[in-house]
Order: C-alpha cells, then structure tokens, then sequence
C-alpha cells in the first residue's frame, strides 16, 4: 500500500495519542502538593551533580568509529576518512565542539530521557548536527491502525517555534516503551531526588539559622510584648548562625536555659544522607565508591572501573549507537554492515606497567602482531615488516583439514607423511 492509499482510507487516518512536553516534569501527588522538581535543583545534590558529572564526562571521551565486519572470515574493518566521523568526534557544528556536544547530549539523556540533535543534510550528505535543549521540545504521537505510530517533535524557544519530523532527528531515548518517547530521572524518580533535596535545604537552613547552643530561654516572670522582641532581637544578634558558633550565653536575672540536642547523629541526619547517597547511586548505577569515598566497595580501581563501565556506561553507549546507526546511515550502508561503535577501551586505563603487561601478553600469545602492540602504546612502526609471536615447543591443529603443524621443525603430518611416502618408493 502506498502513502497516498494510506490517507484515502478513513478507518487509517492518523488520530492523535497524546503530548508531552519534557520541559514540566512531574505531577501532582494524590496529597495536592507538587512533585515537579527541576535540572537545576537536582544538580545542587552533591550526589547528583558528582554523578551526572562523572557519566557525562566519560561518555563525552568516547571516540565513535565506523567499522564493518565481514562476515565470512567475521574481520572488523575500520572505514576512517568519513566525513561523519569529524562531526562526532571533532566538531558536529561551526559552533560545538564534540566533546560538549557529547556531554550535553548525555546530560539530557540522564535527567530527560530523550537527547534530540537536528540532522542538517545535503542530499544525502550530512553536513552538521544541531543539539536542541529537551527543556524546549514537546512530542506529539500520532497512531494509525491502533498500532503504528510517528511522532512531531515541536522546538519553542524564544526565537519562535519549529516542528521536525522524525527522519529530521537523531534521537537518544532512554527507558522508552514505544521509540519515540523517553523517561528520564527526574521524572522517574523524583520522590528521591525530592527527598535528596529537602535534605539538603535543611541542613543548609540549620547551619544558617540555627542558634549553638541550641535551646529554650524560660522567663520566670511574664515578659511584656516589647520585652519579648528586644530578648529575641538580642539572642539572634549574639548567637544566631553558625559564624557565631561557641559564644559563651550570659543570662540576665530571671532567665533560665535549657539546651535541646540537636545533632545530626540525634536527628538520624547521618544516616539519612547515607540512605539517600546509596539510593541515588543505584539510580545512575554508578558505584557508590565514585560518589561516596566512605564507600571503598572494591579493593582495586581497575574492578571499580570495570563495574562502572558494565553497568552504567554500556548500556548509555549501546542507546547512542542504536540511534546512530538508525538515523545516521544510509539503508545501503545498514545491508553492507556498516555500523557505528564507541571506543570504551579508554575507561579501563590502568598504570604504565599494567598496561604494558597486558600488551606483552597478547603479543606473546601470538593474538597480535609486533606492530598492533606498539600501536596500543602510542609507539611508531620502525620498520615495514611485521611479525607475530610462536612458541617453538607448541603444535598447531588446522582444524579445517585436521592437519598437525610444528613450528619447531617447520613440518607438518601430512607433509611427514608425504616424505615418508617418497622414502618408502625409492627403497
């Protein structure tokens, strides 16, 4: 059926689904106040921005690399004279560099679900790639058949409004059950960050208005109205704030103190914030040891690192190279194999002589050549031959033909088999 059939049947016309605009996160709960919570407000959580900070800046590292795999030997070959290649990696635009592009774009991933960058083209050229603030865009989804659906994502900033079709967009969603919206954290779990907040804002207030001692001042006569403020004007001049900490109390006769604790082990503020920092932890799943240095949960960094990468990166890196290779490459492209894959190898550097060992051992397993592992560690190429490393004392079966070969005689069975053969013919 072709697109003009398709709007001449009534029973097919497109119906809307629904809106949403990523701009107003949040409902009101059922008890009438306002969960809606901002990008802003969540970053003035040391956890979150620590967090936020530590996945933007590794992802915003990762170079891309279009490669192509073969697949009758299965040889991964890099194409690297792609023009898509400098957007990505050098500069997606005249005014972007690729690492803020990067960053911005995981950034909106995280708190939004949904990173939006506009696909300027030239046939089928691309020539830049426009990140859009999710803060501005709302989606319009549009259902035919009860099933099949296509969205209009609408740009509105203060220079006027904009509507993009889906091909116009490359888009990165996060958590999203139909591919054209996304559910980021702020929206799914702002109880949390809710609570992380208020924490927050109390303990900034008890440091700033709290009175040290802490305590209620007893008259034993009644004060009149004036003489109350002029006491508590007075006791708020001396001894409010924390800039004032440790003054010595002089009472005049009459009064009585009577301090009231309040530390934060007595109001359970500890462990509060302990709760808090581990649940946002499980939130990014990035190791609470990353955020929390009270929290060493590995005994290496190369194990913490891995866990990092395995649960909190991959599946970040696996969302934006899905939507690379959807909307980024031509159909052809897709049938030949062509794919694009971000380099995760930089996030599990180790020492110099870690990693020199590991190199060491490959090449001494024969897995690479003399050249590949000088290219590992940054070293040029001396000469133009290339070797690979065998050891004398092994046996290697060519399972193709069942064949034994022994690199310490240069002989294989069948070519033994072969001598003996000619032996026996000339007795």
């Amino acid at each position: 059926m072709g697109i003009a059939d398709f709007f001449k049947k009534g029973n097919n016309k497109p119906v809307t689904e629904g809106s949403y605009s990523y701009g107003q996160v949040g409902i009101d709960s059922f008890f009438g106040y306002s969960s809606e919570i901002t990008e802003e407000e969540a970053l003035e959580i040391p956890a979150v921005a620590a967090a936020v900070d530590i996945i933007c800046g590794a992802i915003a590292q990762l170079p891309f690399m279009l490669v192509k795999k073969n697949e009758d030997t299965g040889e991964i070959m890099r194409k690297n004279d792609d023009h898509r290649l400098y957007l990505l990696n050098k500069q997606p635009n005249p005014s972007m560099d690729a690492y803020t592009y990067k960053r911005a774009l995981t950034k909106d991933f995280l708190f939004y679900g949904s990173s939006n960058s506009v696909i300027e083209r030239n046939l089928n050229k691309i020539e830049a790639l426009y990140l859009i603030s999710s803060k501005q865009i709302s989606v319009q989804v549009y259902v035919y058949d009860g099933y099949k659906k296509y969205s209009k994502t609408t740009l509105n900033n203060n220079f006027g409004s904009k509507v993009f079709d889906d091909y116009q967009l490359l888009t990165v969603l996060r958590d999203s059950k139909d591919g054209l919206i996304g559910n980021g954290i702020l929206k799914q779990n702002y109880k949390i960050l809710k609570l992380a907040v208020a924490e927050t804002q109390y303990s900034s207030n008890v440091l700033q208005n709290g009175a040290l001692p802490i305590g209620v001042l007893k008259s034993q006569n009644k004060l009149t109205t004036a003489a109350f403020e002029r006491l508590k004007a007075s006791w708020a001049n001396l001894y409010s704030g924390s800039d004032k900490a440790g003054k010595t109390v002089i009472l005049e006769e009459g009064l009585d103190y009577s301090p009231i604790s309040m530390k934060p082990n007595d109001l359970e503020l500890t462990d509060s914030k302990k709760s808090t920092i581990s649940d946002l932890s499980r939130i990014f799943n990035v190791p609470e040891s990353m955020i929390n240095s009270n929290a060493n949960k590995y005994g290496s960094n190369e194990q913490n690192n891995l866990t990092f990468l395995q649960y909190c990166i991959s599946p970040i890196i696996a969302a934006i190279e899905s939507a690379a290779n959807k909307e980024l490459l031509l159909e052809s492209e897709k049938e030949e194999g062509y794919s694009f894959r971000m380099d995760a190898s930089q996030l599990l550097r180790t020492t110099q002589k870690e990693r020199a060992e590991a190199i060491g051992a490959e090449f001494g397993a024969g897995l690479i050549s003399f050249w590949e592992a000088r290219s590992e560690i940054d070293r040029p190429k001396t000469t133009k031959d290339d070797y690979f490393k065998l050891n004398l004392g092994a046996v290697l079966h060519k399972y193709g033909t069942d064949e034994m070969i022994i690199p310490n005689t240069m002989n294989s069975k069948a070519s033994i088999e072969e001598k003996n053969n000619r032996e026996e013919e000339v007795t």
